[in-house]
């Protein structure tokens, strides 16, 4: 093996289980296949990402969302010459090898579920506009109405940033709504959500059936417990890693694409709606 050993995984998040559960898998799997990883959050440090790819011990990359979909640091790491495994990305699906989960059908299916339980006026958090998943989950949540011949109501819909401030910080303008079910775009947002319910005495799921997206484990531990659609990041972090190494031991293979699958896990925190 040459000098270039080491991996990089870049992160630019503020979820922090999300960012460990991808971390813990690369570099479970970068170990049992002899290489160290350095885990970077740009998002906490601060730092330009040159910092990071100036090391001559760098092998290869992976990059989460938004930088997997960030054109510039992908070019900045064509430019080095390094390869590269993008995660969840919604650009430019060959540029390097990518691992992703259909955002679209993940959050179509989850609103599905809504639906059938009864609920017809469902309100929608959004993600971070940076995140381009964000973008992809509201259309899974749009159509699926439409599918029913509903139509979007913008009362409906609000603007969060993924933490489970913005979900407290939002639910006023929802509950005002009136929904009777509500699909967060990810659990910290949706328990933001159940913190601010409990605070006016908005009971859910009695009088509101709540939704997450993740299925981090903060969705089996708040009160009640968070029907939520999981995203396998585990499964995606091995995955990039193996599709790393592959590309670093053999430079000439073609871009490889794979696509995890996604379930549903039901909870307590959604009921059928009552006739």
């Amino acid at each position: 093996m040459n000098s270039r050993t080491r991996l990089l995984l870049l992160f630019d998040n503020n979820g922090t289980e999300y960012v460990s559960r991808i971390q813990d898998a690369v570099g479970r799997s970068a170990r049992s296949l002899g290489f160290p990883v350095q885990s970077e959050n740009l998002f906490a440090s601060g730092k330009p990402i040159t910092e990071y790819l100036e090391s001559e011990a760098l092998a290869g990359i992976i990059v989460t969302p938004p930088l997997s979909d960030d054109r510039r640091v992908l070019s900045m790491i064509e430019q080095r010459g390094l390869p590269c495994v993008r995660i969840a990305p919604m650009l430019d699906p060959d540029r390097g090898c990518t691992v992703a989960m259909d955002e679209y059908d993940a959050a179509r299916a989850i609103t599905d579920l809504l639906l059938r339980k009864g609920h017809r006026r469902i309100g929608f958090v959004r993600g971070p506009k940076a995140h381009l998943v964000s973008m992809r989950r509201y259309n899974g949540y749009a159509n699926a109405l439409g599918g029913k011949g509903l139509r979007i109501d913008p009362s409906l819909i609000v603007q969060g940033d993924f933490s489970r401030q913005s979900g407290r910080e939002q639910a006023a303008a929802l509950f005002a709504a009136r929904p009777t079910a509500i699909f967060a775009s990810n659990d910290e947002m949706a328990a933001g959500i159940i913190d601010a319910a409990k605070a006016v005495g908005v009971d859910i799921p009695g009088d509101i059936s709540l939704a997450g997206f993740d299925d981090n484990t903060i969705a089996r531990t708040v009160r009640p417990r968070l029907t939520s659609l999981r995203q396998p990041l585990e499964e995606m972090g091995e995955a990039a890693c193996r599709l790393l190494i592959e590309r670093i031991r053999q430079p000439s293979t073609t871009n490889k694409h794979e696509q995890v699958p996604f379930e549903i896990v039901e909870r307590e925190s959604v009921v059928e709606l009552a006739a």
